[in-house]
């Protein structure tokens, strides 16, 4: 009796280490499932899935650490896997029989819940379907066609859109990439033109209450009023931007704005005191009260990016610049003369 003891855990131990094993009782204990045929695998805890999302800065999350391909038993042993290769999930009445399969890299990667190893499709991608974001992707889904001794080879593909990138790739979705590339852009604040230009001898722009100040953008240029555009491949998408001032808001410092859409009239000698035809403001209180006896005008360049990836996504994002300079605002006086 002791014998036969000894040699049951021995024969278990065979097993835990995926040795075949010709004489055990059909069974699941630990961690070992043995069937009619003693023949023994390896138990696994759960039924295999992918790993919850828990994207990082570029929306990835990390793949499976083991990967299985599922298949029957009689399957599995046809295609030329051994009992060492093979885990059984028991569920006691059922039991779910699966074999390791190399996970892939890091742009097509072995989904376990879905089968398949999922990638991100190349080339024009189908009209985005109704509930799905610019942050939606379109992959692929290749099923494992084995062939014996278990070497992957293609099988039948399916299509799906999903918002998050599926678990192990390393790929951005369209809008994250677009995102990414519009980062990058050295867009700033226009140069302010503006009459009154700077006094040489005060160092600061003076004018006085009711007399108009003319405002434009002064030597437009990409980054400061556009058209910039940059194209770049990032993370699988190659993605085509542009930028451009669609107005400009200017706050006076006194509680008055004005917005323009264009880029104003520059000023000359020639026009005399009267108003800008395009962009203009008067102001009607002096600037005694502000710290440094001066108003602080401020111009907010409303940007709006464009962008289009060749897989056909597109979208567009708003953006803001601004630059600042100070105005003082005095007060006209009117002297009487008697007679």
């Amino acid at each position: 009796m002791l014998k036969r003891t000894l040699a049951v855990l021995a024969t278990a131990l065979m097993i835990a280490v995926g040795s075949l094993v010709a004489t055990a009782p059909a069974q699941a204990a630990d961690g070992v499932y043995c069937d009619l045929d003693n023949r023994c695998y390896i138990t696994i805890s759960s039924i295999p899935s992918d790993p919850a999302p828990r994207p990082d800065s570029n929306g990835w999350t990390a793949g499976a650490p083991t990967c299985y391909y599922e298949n029957s038993q009689s399957g599995l042993l046809q295609l030329g896997y051994t009992e060492a290769d093979i885990r059984v999930f028991d569920g006691g009445s059922y039991q779910r029989f699966y074999a390791l399969i190399d996970c892939g890299g890091s742009t097509s990667y072995w989904s376990n819940s879905r089968q398949c190893y999922v990638f991100m499709k190349d080339g024009v991608w189908p009209t985005r379907p109704p509930g799905y974001s610019e942050e939606a992707g379109y992959y692929g889904c290749i099923m494992f066609n084995p062939t014996p001794g278990g070497a992957p080879g293609v099988g039948t593909e399916t299509n799906f859109w999903s918002e998050s990138v599926p678990p192990g790739l390393q790929v951005l979705t369209p809008g994250r990439a677009a995102a990414q590339l519009i980062a990058t852009f050295a867009l700033r604040g226009i140069d302010i033109g503006m009459a009154p230009e700077v006094n040489p001898a005060w160092g600061h722009r003076r004018s006085y209450v009711g007399i108009p100040v003319w405002l434009w953008v002064e030597n437009p240029q990409p980054l400061t009023w556009g058209p910039y555009t940059e194209t770049a491949t990032l993370g699988g998408q190659t993605i085509t931007a542009t930028a451009q001032v669609t107005s400009v808001r200017w706050d006076m410092g006194d509680g008055g704005s004005q917005v323009c859409g264009g880029t104003g009239t520059p000023y000359t000698s020639g026009y005399g005191v009267t108003d800008s035809p395009t962009c203009g403001y008067r102001f009607r209180t002096t600037s005694e009260s502000q710290g440094g006896d001066r108003y602080t005008v401020t111009a907010t360049s409303q940007w709006v990016v464009t962008w289009t990836a060749l897989s056909g996504a597109n979208g567009t994002v708003n953006l803001t610049t601004q630059s600042a300079v100070p105005i003082e605002i005095n007060e006209l006086q009117t002297v009487n003369v008697g007679g």
